[in-house]
């Protein structure tokens, strides 16, 4: 079985994730979730500060927004987690995934401090090798998200 999504002709989304990348979400996202709830440092890049160098626009801005973008990131964590097993997506739900699966993947670029250069070989723990790969598996699995909202 491999992965793939692919948009059907009424507006649904058919999907197909084999079983060992499912348990690898199932094993994530509650982690993810964990961090983003904790305001933990990893989950920075889901809520960064617009405001860096002016702390009153940034004090500012985070009232404004309040929990929201939080409470986004969250829905979209669970709307995964519910649809973990389901072999179709509607609209909402597939943009749900696109948004989670990007956040799990920055949460684990951030703790490998992953730029544009990276590759495999710059860690030599296998620990770190293993959670690039499964970063590099996120990507993959976003670009087909988005390939199939785009329609390709």
């Amino acid at each position: 079985m491999a992965l793939s999504f692919r948009r059907n002709g009424d507006g649904t989304f058919s999907i197909t994730i084999p079983q060992a990348e499912r348990q690898l979400l199932e094993q994530l996202i509650p982690q993810v979730r964990e961090l983003i709830q904790e305001r933990d440092q990893l989950a920075w890049r889901l809520s960064p500060n617009p405001y860096p160098q002016h702390e009153k626009a940034a004090d500012q801005y985070a009232e404004m927004i309040g929990s929201d973008l939080e409470d986004k990131h969250l829905a979209a964590l669970a709307t995964v987690e519910e649809t973990l097993d389901a072999k179709r997506l509607d609209e909402d739900q597939i943009t749900a995934w696109m948004s989670a699966v990007n956040d799990v993947r920055l949460v684990i670029g951030t703790r490998l401090k992953v730029d544009e250069e990276t590759e495999i070989d710059d860690y030599a723990d296998d620990t770190e090798q293993s959670l690039f790969l499964t970063y590099s598996y996120l990507g993959l699995m976003l670009e087909r998200i988005v390939m199939a909202v785009a329609g390709e």
